[in-house]
């Protein structure tokens, strides 16, 4: 296995764990949200800008509580000026989230990408976001 395949096969486990831990923060400890990111990373929310967690947070605590299925994800080692030879990743995911507490409405898609940073303590944060909801005709969006 080459250098790089290793590098790949370790981000690749690295980003379920986040992807687990990150979407149950979303949709049941919404308090953790800000220690994921980055204090002033950028965030756009559907096409809301925001700076850090606890900007996410406060958003995520004004909103009825939501439950993520992740069906996809993507990610891919990024070189970036100043991290000291580390990679960076970046992160692609989709699925469905159920916004509401209603079954059978409230469901529609959704696409987030990430870049994932090494941190001193040698954990990955989040240093940027954007979160899109992906409507269609056939979603059940009524309350």
């Amino acid at each position: 296995m080459s250098d790089i395949s290793k590098v790949i096969e370790l981000i690749s486990r690295g980003t379920e764990n986040f992807i687990s831990v990150y979407y149950r923060a979303l949709d049941l400890h919404r308090e953790n949200i800000p220690v994921l990111f980055e204090p002033n990373a950028p965030i756009v929310y559907n096409g809301n800008p925001l700076v850090g967690g606890e900007a996410y947070a406060e958003l995520y605590s004004r909103m009825p509580p939501t439950v993520h299925d992740v069906t996809g994800y993507d990610c891919h080692p990024l070189a970036v000026a100043g991290a000291n030879g580390q990679l960076a990743i970046t992160l692609t995911t989709s699925g469905k989230v159920r916004i509401g507490s209603d079954r059978g409405k409230g469901l529609c898609g959704f696409s987030e990408t990430f870049i994932l940073r090494p941190q001193p303590d040698g954990k990955f944060r989040v240093g940027s976001c954007g979160y899109r909801l992906v409507y269609r005709s056939e979603d059940n969006l009524e309350p």
